[in-house]
């Protein structure tokens, strides 16, 4: 494969890993706590909407991050498969392959993930650090 498309796909994982790491899509967790119920009373619309947009957020964001930490596998996997050399011993050259689809699962599954916590078959983690929280107005 040309030169020029190895750097572009270069240039692409580079600029994905700078979007992780100059993001605050890994921030600390800031939970929703619900009011104290101290009449009996249900909770007010405005406080539904709290709640529900925090988990939104939630969900929003883990997503978000995943996703992009998907495609930094799969380009990590994508630069492995062009710097694979072709002259390697059968042995040695299935080996570097398995190596590589290791990170192609890997790519897989975080997608996965994000995929299930956006159509809310899948919780975000509790111990996940990618989550957010929307104040009341």
């Amino acid at each position: 494969m040309p030169t020029r498309n190895f750097s572009t796909i270069d240039a692409a994982s580079r600029a994905i890993n700078f979007v992780l790491t100059e993001t605050e899509l890994g921030a600390t967790p800031a939970h929703y706590f619900e009011p104290t119920n101290l009449g009996g009373l249900p909770p007010t619309e405005s406080e539904l909407r709290v709640k529900e947009d925090t988990e939104l957020g939630n969900r929003t964001r883990f997503a978000t991050h995943m996703c992009l930490m998907s495609a930094s596998q799969a380009l990590k996997a994508c630069l492995d498969l062009l710097s694979c050399e072709v002259d390697l011993p059968p042995h040695e050259r299935t080996r570097q392959l398995a190596e590589i689809a290791s990170k192609a699962r890997a790519a897989e599954e975080m997608a996965a993930q994000a995929a299930g916590v956006l159509r809310g078959e899948v919780t975000v983690p509790e111990n996940a650090s990618i989550v957010v929280s929307r104040g009341t107005r």
